[in-house]
């Protein structure tokens, strides 16, 4: 008989991965909150977009039941701040226009409110995130310097809101590029002591289907972003089960949360953390492919 998922993690130094997923914050503070209460002390964090800022929420040392009461209470007017202004003036003049819809200030000051600590060097275990770098096209892993504009830049949804500027480069939401960085933390330094990684993987909230509407441009750039997200999940699996790395993916589908549905984020938690409990009761099961 195959080994709980649980009793395979115990005593291992564990690496948790949490992915991107939009407004997944909620399922994932779930899944922390599920994950330490079976008594699992991972010794090093990753994350991307959602993922990233419940990860570095939990690096910090902030207990999962003050983050999950964090989220709960917040209302969209706490982060939604439109910049119309700008927006009518850059698409008046040439050079750098707003590229997204919220400036990101409130968000931001919500971060600088409840986060305990400014820097990644003054965590209490590592932390690996991911941005997408639009000055160099490029992936970004942040693991040190300041963290509440890593965090703001990992969690920038094109669209929504505008690119943030760290280090003097521009940079948006890494899950453009990188669904969930397992192997951005496996590569990291803390990553060599790890024994094995645990991923929390948010597939796609309206999973596959083919654009129409007024909007199906963008919806068929959101599929089209999908599957590259895919296949470089799938690619990064690969890579790590030829290096002997073990690897443990659990697959969370969460009630839909959306700026205009936050209502439904104490449903959203619920659903990550049963997810979680269900999952280490049972053998590993893998990845299905889904997003």
């Amino acid at each position: 008989m195959r080994q709980r998922l649980i009793d395979q993690l115990r005593g291992k130094r564990v690496g948790v991965v949490l992915s991107a997923g939009y407004f997944g914050f909620y399922g994932h503070a779930g899944f922390v909150d599920g994950l330490l209460s079976k008594g699992i002390a991972p010794a090093a964090w990753s994350g991307t977009s959602a993922g990233g800022m419940i990860a570095a929420f939990t690096a910090a040392g902030v207990p999962p039941v003050r983050i999950i009461e964090l989220l709960l209470a917040r209302k969209r007017e706490d982060f939604w701040d439109p910049s119309w202004l700008e927006i009518a003036r850059g698409a008046l003049k040439k050079g750098t226009r707003p590229s997204g819809l919220l400036e990101g200030k409130r968000f931001r000051a919500l971060l600088d409110d409840f986060l305990p600590v400014r820097s990644f060097e003054s965590l209490g275990v590592p932390l690996v995130m991911v941005a997408t770098n639009l000055t160099t096209q490029a992936p970004l892993v942040m693991d040190s310097g300041d963290l509440p504009s890593a965090i703001h830049a990992t969690c920038a949804y094109p669209g929504l809101f505008q690119a943030v500027r760290r280090d003097e480069q521009l940079l948006w939401d890494g899950g453009i590029v990188d669904k969930a960085p397992a192997l951005a933390l496996k590569d990291s330094k803390a990553g060599k002591s790890l024994d094995a990684l645990l991923v929390h993987f948010l597939p796609s909230r309206d999973g596959a289907k083919e654009p129409t509407g007024a909007f199906a441009y963008a919806s068929g750039m959101a599929n089209g972003f999908a599957a590259i997200r895919k296949d470089h999940f799938r690619l990064q699996l690969s890579l790590l089960e030829a290096r002997g790395v073990e690897v443990h993916v659990i697959t969370s589908r969460l009630p839909p949360v959306s700026p205009k549905e936050m209502h439904r984020g104490v449903d959203a938690v619920n659903a990550g953390r049963a997810s979680v409990l269900a999952a280490l009761e049972q053998p590993s099961a893998g990845w299905t492919g889904e997003d």
